[in-house]
């Protein structure tokens, strides 16, 4: 593993993280390109994630002390959407577990992604039109609930989507943003609850995948093969540094951008870039270019 390595993980994983295209199916597919399918460093894959936590905590630094004061008693609107978000996560929890299996045997398959995809196009494009048809129809701006209005079975069913997709290539951000929107929460409502979700659940995915790398060494042993990393790499340190400063980076200015996209209905184009890429993995994988059939 060498530097251009680090960098461009770090990037991938920084901008689609949080841009509804899938950071599973990209990186699953970097790893494919780059390793012949043999999965990036534990350590170097943890901390990649807490790049992207730093970048949603940073960004949404006011929300945050809104949602932390509500914890304390001292803000209500900040106490109802942590109850939400907290409601969000136990479905999320519940379905994230129970396909965890299922998501590792995906990695093998590109086909899987390359469905998961197409179902994330389909998706966004039904939700653009939704809320350009209510945006329309009202003569408002984005016609619907705001996020101080998200009811119980809005997070439930947010929460559902998000521990169901993921791994299979369906783009967390954009499955629950959609999600939200055909509940009738307006777009930027839906897009700020799904950034907001996002926190604990990048935190939940990070202490899990931590477990892995803890285990062997409190015991003393070294780590497996497949999650060290590789003879011949830079310094692990630098290359971990390196990829954390890219992800944060990058994963703050796609925080950005489709916090932009959002506050008009402009969500087609990330339909049509998922349509293409899923076409390209769909093929790749049912032909054994990449992966297995």
């Amino acid at each position: 593993m060498n530097l251009l390595h680090a960098i461009l993980l770090g990037l991938i994983q920084g901008l689609t993280e949080f841009l509804p295209v899938s950071s599973t199916a990209h990186l699953t597919l970097a790893e494919h390109m780059m390793f012949g399918g043999r999965p990036m460093p534990l350590a170097f894959d943890v901390l990649l994630h807490v790049g992207t936590l730093v970048a949603l905590m940073v960004y949404f630094r006011r929300d945050l002390l809104k949602v932390a004061l509500g914890c304390l008693g001292m803000d209500k609107e900040g106490r109802r959407l942590a109850l939400w978000l907290f409601l969000a996560m136990i479905p999320t929890g519940i379905f994230g577990l129970a396909t965890r299996g299922l998501k590792e045997a995906a990695k093998e398959h590109l086909w899987v992604y390359g469905l998961g995809l197409l179902g994330t196009a389909v998706l966004l494009f039904f939700a653009n039109r939704l809320s350009q048809g209510r945006a329309n129809l009202s003569g408002q701006d984005l016609a619907g609930r705001d996020i101080s209005e998200v009811r119980a079975l809005d997070a439930l069913a947010i929460g559902t989507i998000q521990g169901i997709g993921g791994g299979f290539g369906l783009s967390r951000s954009g499955s629950t943003i959609c999600i939200g929107v055909f509940r009738g929460l307006k777009l930027p409502a839906s897009a700020r609850f799904s950034f907001l979700l996002g926190m604990p659940t990048i935190a939940a995915a990070a202490v899990l995948e931590l477990r892995g790398l803890l285990k062997p060494l409190l015991k003393h042993q070294p780590l497996p093969a497949d999650l060290a990393f590789p003879p011949g790499s830079l310094s692990p340190v630098l290359l971990c540094l390196v990829g954390v400063i890219a992800a944060g980076i990058s994963g703050y200015l796609a925080i950005g951008l489709l916090d932009r996209f959002t506050r008009q209905p402009r969500l087609n184009g990330f339909a049509i870039y998922c349509a293409g890429l899923g076409l390209v993995m769909l093929t790749l994988g049912a032909t054994g270019v990449l992966g297995h059939h």
